[in-house]
């Protein structure tokens, strides 16, 4: 199978609204019935289809997997299609409607939101950072990796600012001491590290521990020196988001509810995670370990507001938003569907 393909989480729903839907319902059913049609396949037309994108196959995106495989999706009757888009960007997909969801970094949705533009940020996934500096075994200190190559999502969002901002840590300043590599998420700069095209990259677990083990060295943990940092969102056009109200909040209650799941089954989401990233299970094992204990993968879905303001300020610097932007969280997020999502929770599990 092309990991890199687009997939579907799917289930059956039941609708009711008012004896007309019910009356076209039981004649749907008797046709289908008298054409010999399975009717459980009939309803599946009624699920309400959901574009999602993600970055790339790591233990962040462990609710949507967890939701598909545990049916939360199916049985708040979505269909949902997931893309895997790199490091390309999610704000023209989901300006047209392309994309409904992205799960991915808030730097590009908060310079959309900055200009007037309806991209919001309406949930998190990962509030603080989970990532190693992982180096050719060639280097053995941060200072010695002057002139190198570091790979990284691009240079207006994701791990490119907290390699500037460990670097200058250590005296080496961007573009004068070192390099980037444009390349995308986590698992394609492993490639590049054993390929040897790049000398350097911020890799988050288990993707630092399948590189240590295959002899590259790890100089730093990113969160001794960004311990705050809204890293990944859950990130919509809020012009579809308020036209399409009920689906987003489903899909936030499946995402809560498959976070949950996550957090009291180490055993089932290793296993899913094993087979996602793909990984060793001691690898995915250690992942849960660390993402579960540390809160990386936030639990409830909330948005590190100091986080966030980090990375504001931190695109401010960078000139990507004018120094006059605010710097609070509030122009940039819109809640509501969340805590919407959180009242509507249901008791009961589907598996």
């Amino acid at each position: 199978m092309n990991r890199n393909a687009v997939y579907t989480a799917t289930g059956p729903r039941m609708r009711a609204s008012g004896a007309r839907a019910v009356r076209a319902a039981l004649a749907a059913m008797l046709a289908a019935i008298t054409l010999g049609v399975c009717p459980a396949a009939t309803a599946q037309t009624q699920r309400d289809r959901l574009d999602l994108g993600i970055v790339s196959r790591t233990f962040f995106y462990m609710p949507v997997w967890a939701a598909r495989d545990q049916s939360y999706f199916a049985a708040e009757g979505l269909e949902v299609n997931v893309t895997i888009f790199g490091n390309a960007s999610q704000v023209e997909p989901l300006l047209s409607g392309k994309m409904h969801v992205a799960i991915a970094t808030p730097e590009s949705v908060v310079q959309n939101a900055a200009a007037g533009g309806p991209l919001r940020i309406v949930a998190g996934n990962t509030g603080k950072l989970s990532h190693a500096l992982i180096v050719n075994p060639r280097f053995s200190r941060i200072e010695d990796l002057r002139g190198a190559t570091f790979g990284i999502l691009n240079r207006t969002e994701g791990s490119f600012f907290q390699i500037r901002e460990i670097m200058a840590r250590h005296g080496l300043h961007f573009p004068a001491d070192y390099k980037v590599k444009e390349m995308g998420g986590v698992p394609p700069r492993h490639k590049a590290l054993l390929a040897g095209t790049i000398d350097a990259g911020l890799q988050s677990i288990p993707w630092n521990y399948v590189a240590e083990d295959a002899g590259f060295k790890s100089l730093a943990d990113v969160s001794d020196y960004v311990p705050d940092w809204q890293f990944v969102c859950v990130n919509v056009n809020n012009d579809w988001a308020k036209a399409n109200r009920p689906v987003l909040v489903r899909f936030l209650r499946a995402l809560s509810q498959a976070t949950d799941w996550i957090y009291a089954h180490r055993a089932e989401a290793a296993a899913i995670a094993e087979r996602e990233l793909p990984t060793r299970r001691d690898y995915a094992e250690r992942a849960w370990d660390y993402y579960t204990k540390s809160g990386a993968l936030t639990p409830d879905l909330s948005i590190n507001r100091k986080g966030l303001q980090k990375v504001i300020e931190i695109q401010v610097e960078a000139g990507l938003l004018p120094k006059n932007a605010v710097r609070t969280a509030d122009p940039y997020v819109a809640e509501d569907y969340l805590r919407e999502a959180r009242s509507g929770r249901k008791t009961a599990t589907p598996n």
